[in-house]
């Protein structure tokens, strides 16, 4: 007959998907794989110093622009000197006098000590003319810190640059009165804020999914939205151990540092930031979507048609003195296929196996436990070999997938280990050959949706479903 009904909605289901599934066949090819984290950014100087004077008085000189590069030490603001130099000759003055009296005391102690041994004055005099001395050499040393900090409020009228670095902002402008930075309770007035623009932070948030790829150390190319082609070469120094989230995002502060060559980076510019997470030099690549879980349901299904495509028991074949015995030969489809098992399924399998192994020669069964033990096999005993067998075999299915590969005109199953992926393509470490084919089944969501809408017009139409195939109802 030339044609079918379709009564159950399984069945509608499963030939639906079939009509809407899509192959195609690609090569297995060398080549770079690379993976990078991108997010934007914002500059920020490293050290930023906001510059205030020790001094109050007026403005009378200023030396700087907004934007302009100053060096350590450089003069930028001036204050009205007057008072402070009145002070600083004041303080020199009462130093010569402090010096002047101490002389003349030292000569009067020194007459009353020879006095006193001639029997000429009294002890008590003696002493009043030692008490002189010692006040006079009191009163030299506060005179002389007296004139230190005089010249050094003289010294605060003029404020210079703490650093080398670029003029951010300023705050004041010439004849303005300013209060001091030391004396007064509000903190006193900012003057201009400076910062070293040699080497810059890049500030950036990475968002949750992706901060676990990235680690301080690694590498990052920055490109500023003011030169979109130029780039720069930064690395990651700081990663915060605290996120924030805003807007059900949660990001993670990242600093990236870079060096500011040629000084083109401004603070607070937007840049974008690539952080290379890592870089693979030819190697074997495959799209991801050809590579299937062994733990999926397609994936499952695929090792099943691997087994069965197999020989067992005494028809098994040998090659290098290795027994092939069903799914025996290669460790790495055995853990695949046992670990995607259900507890029953795994039951049934040991039970297949022991009834295989029962099947050979004896020179076959020592030669396979020989390759069981070589392999640090045991998984179908039930003790797994103990936990650190067991945590093994998990860690390499989880980087085995199912490939399905041409192998004589037919595609065939095939279990390869992955390495690294961005997404898109993936690192192949094992299992395939440069050149080989691999055959992608993929479905049509597009084509899915509109063969599902069909079906349920159909139904709600009391319509069956016919075939296509020429032969049409009868």
């Amino acid at each position: 007959t030339g044609g079918y009904y379709l009564l159950q909605n399984g069945s509608k289901e499963v030939a639906t998907e079939n009509r809407a599934q899509l192959s195609r066949i690609v090569k297995v090819e060398r080549g770079n794989l690379d993976l990078t984290v991108s997010a934007n950014g914002v500059v920020q100087p490293i050290d930023r110093v906001e510059i205030k004077s020790k001094a109050s008085g007026q403005i009378v000189a200023l030396t700087f622009e907004e934007g302009q590069t100053v060096q350590k030490g450089e003069l930028l603001i001036e204050l009205d000197r007057t008072t402070a130099q009145n002070d600083y000759e004041q303080a020199k003055a009462d130093l010569a006098v402090a010096e002047s009296n101490l002389k003349q005391q030292e000569n009067n102690h020194r007459r009353a000590l020879e006095l006193f041994e001639k029997s000429l004055i009294s002890e008590q005099e003696r002493d009043q003319a030692n008490l002189e001395k010692v006040r006079a050499e009191a009163q030299l040393v506060k005179a002389r810190a007296n004139l230190s900090s005089a010249d050094e409020r003289l010294r605060d009228t003029r404020v210079l640059s703490p650093i080398t670095g670029v003029i951010l902002s300023r705050s004041v402008s010439r004849g303005q009165i300013i209060s001091s930075g030391t004396l007064n309770v509000s903190g006193g007035t900012t003057l201009a804020t400076i910062a070293d623009m040699s080497e810059v932070y890049v500030e950036t948030n990475v968002d949750e999914v992706d901060i676990g790829k990235v680690q301080v150390g690694q590498s990052a190319r920055v490109v500023a939205d003011a030169f979109p082609d130029d780039a720069l070469n930064g690395e990651v120094i700081r990663i915060s151990p605290l996120g924030k989230t805003q807007q059900n995002v949660t990001t993670f502060n990242v600093i990236v540092l870079v060096r500011n060559i040629g000084g083109r980076l401004k603070a607070g510019m937007s840049t974008s930031v690539d952080i290379e997470i890592f870089k693979r030099r030819n190697v074997l690549l495959l799209p991801t979507e050809a590579l299937k879980d062994p733990r999926s349901e397609q994936g499952r299904a695929l090792l099943a048609s691997l087994g069965e495509s197999q020989p067992t028991g005494e028809d098994s074949t040998k090659k290098d003195g290795i027994v092939k015995s069903g799914n025996l030969q290669d460790p790495d489809e055995r853990r695949a296929q046992f670990m995607s098992m259900s507890p029953d399924e795994q039951q049934k399998f040991r039970e297949q196996m022991r009834q295989r192994i029962q099947a050979m020669s004896p020179e076959e069964r020592q030669r396979y436990f020989d390759q069981m033990r070589s392999q640090g096999g045991g998984f179908m005993r039930g003790d797994g070999g103990g936990r650190r067998q067991t945590q093994a075999t998990q860690n390499n299915v989880a980087r085995e997938r199912i490939v399905e590969v041409n192998v004589g005109g037919a595609f065939v199953p095939r279990i390869v280990k992955v390495g690294a992926n961005n997404y898109d393509v993936a690192e192949i470490l094992e299992g395939v050959q440069e050149g080989d084919e691999v055959r992608i089944t993929s479905i049509s969501r597009a084509k899915l949706a509109s063969e599902q809408f069909t079906e349920r017009m159909r139904s709600m139409q009391g319509m069956p479903r016919v075939s296509t195939d020429g032969g049409g109802r009868r």
